[in-house]
């Protein structure tokens, strides 16, 4: 007997051992989230795999002996949720027309052949990467996440009405293609309802921020996916950042300075008109003037005198015809006007203007140089904490994971290794008593704990409040008991 309680101690000790290093030991799985918007032209073909030889042959990355593993989760006619959505509101707008070339016949053709507003959007959903799907349990639980978060879409996003969505198993990664068209409310122009994406996720969420609303709600979406992660015992693994810009005083300051540098054109272009003006090809024949000059000759006359002679030389002074010295004159006058113009230009706003411009510049980026580089660090400390913050709760939930697997594996040992069920629960007392005594708030504690108060509730539903004292004096018995065994064996507590 004294050899049976000795092994039921050391088998205590070295549960109790393992249970410590599993709890510590917990191996930390992690995958990516992502939700974006489709970046090419929406193909409901190639989505619900109704595509001709031709465009399956262009999409080569699709393994269609797979396709039957996809799940077609909506398939609606897209006009058919137009004439649900905005017939109503069509109706009313057009019988305010007293102009019929303002009535609408098709809304759907008419947001169709606009240049401003989508027919509808598209979201592509995906968790993890190609390197995380190396076994059947991956896709699985990956399928599981999609749809649980396709199941409370329409629930979260009212405004958001959906026509189609398929979770695609016969690429690289399984993936969700969610469409749908965003509805708004509460128009005075036009349509009382309209397709507008921002105004929608706005009006059903008046938290987004109202410059970025789109990124505000992706963020949203994204989180309760990581949630979904983090319940399998999966963080989430970052691989890039959302990198959110307000552009707001950006865009201002470079419509002033848009402003400014048209003005400055203008100016540019009127000089440049100015020159256009001179003429290139002044072509005016002017001849040397000569004089005849009379000179001494080296010849002599018979009375000994040098002779004279008389020859042509330059005065210096050029001839030109009456009508080349009008059109000097007309050139003249032109030129001193055209200088007085672009004298007074100078002298107002060109030049200054331009050295504003180039201060305005210089001002401003080195403003937005400094706000950037803040803002980059802001961002960065901010992700740093949310990191650190996620994979902190990542760890505690996977910790709790685990300590709840051993515990109910050690429960489930301590059945299997004794000969009856008050054997292995005063086993498991005992196992509990020690573990108390290292940390009073350990996990199994709190885990056991629970355990006790729900017996304790049935207990209370099956008998009588003396029943449940009956129950709780026992218990009390059962601890003493376990205490006197342990002060006999003399263990430590």
């Amino acid at each position: 007997m004294r050899s049976v309680e000795i092994q039921k101690t050391l088998l205590l000790q070295k549960v109790t051992k393992v249970c410590y290093t599993f709890s510590i030991e917990v191996v930390l799985v992690s995958m990516s989230v992502s939700l974006k918007k489709a970046t090419k032209k929406t193909n409901i073909r190639h989505n619900n795999r109704t595509m001709n030889e031709k465009e399956k042959e262009k999409n080569s990355h699709i393994d269609y002996s797979r396709s039957h593993e996809n799940k077609y989760l909506v398939q609606k006619d897209l006009k058919e949720i137009y004439r649900d959505e905005f017939s109503q509101a069509l109706k009313n707008y057009n019988e305010k027309q007293k102009r019929a070339d303002r009535k609408i016949d098709d809304y759907y053709k008419h947001i169709q052949s606009s240049k401003k507003t989508a027919l509808q959007q598209e979201m592509i959903v995906q968790i993890g990467d190609k390197d995380d799907f190396s076994s059947k349990e991956k896709k699985d639980m990956a399928n599981e996440i999609l749809q649980e978060w396709f199941l409370g879409f329409e629930k979260r996003n009212p405004n958001l009405k959906i026509y189609n969505a398929v979770i695609h198993n016969d690429e690289a990664t399984p993936h969700m293609h969610l469409n749908f068209v965003p509805v708004a409310t509460g128009y005075k122009r036009g349509l009382e309802k309209q397709v507008a994406f921002d105004k929608a996720i706005t009006q059903q969420d008046e938290t987004l921020n109202k410059e970025r609303p789109f990124d505000d709600w992706r963020e949203k979406e994204v989180r309760l996916l990581e949630k979904m992660l983090l319940e399998r015992g999966i963080e989430r693994k970052f691989v890039g950042t959302n990198e959110y810009q307000d552009v707001t005083e950006f865009k201002k300051k470079m419509r002033e300075l848009e402003l400014i540098e048209k003005d400055l054109k203008a100016k540019k272009d009127e000089l440049l008109k100015l020159n256009e003006e001179l003429p290139v090809d002044l072509k005016i024949v002017a001849k040397k003037e000569f004089k005849k000059v009379e000179v001494k000759s080296k010849e002599k006359n018979m009375f000994g005198m040098a002779k004279t002679e008389f020859v042509r030389k330059e005065t210096g002074n050029v001839v030109i015809s009456v009508d080349d010295y009008k059109k000097l004159l007309r050139l003249s006058k032109r030129n001193e006007e055209m200088k007085n113009k672009v004298k007074k230009i100078l002298s107002t706003d060109f030049a200054k203007e331009n050295r504003k411009l180039q201060t305005d510049n210089a001002v401003l980026f080195a403003d937005l140089k400094s706000k950037a580089i803040e803002n980059i660090r802001l961002k960065e400390d901010n992700l740093t904490l949310k990191n650190e913050n996620r994979l902190l709760t990542s760890k505690m939930a996977s910790i709790r994971l685990g300590i709840n697997l051993a515990y109910k594996t050690i429960k489930d040992f301590f059945k299997s290794h004794t000969d009856s069920i008050m054997a292995s629960r005063e086993l498991f007392n005992n196992f509990i008593y020690m573990v108390k005594g290292n940390d009073p708030k350990n996990e199994f504690v709190k885990i056991y704990q629970q355990e006790q108060d729900e017996e304790k509730k049935k207990a209370s539903s099956m008998f009588s409040m003396k029943g449940v004292k009956q129950i709780d004096s026992q218990q009390r018995d059962m601890q003493q008991l376990v205490k006197k065994k342990n002060r006999d064996r003399g263990m430590d507590r």
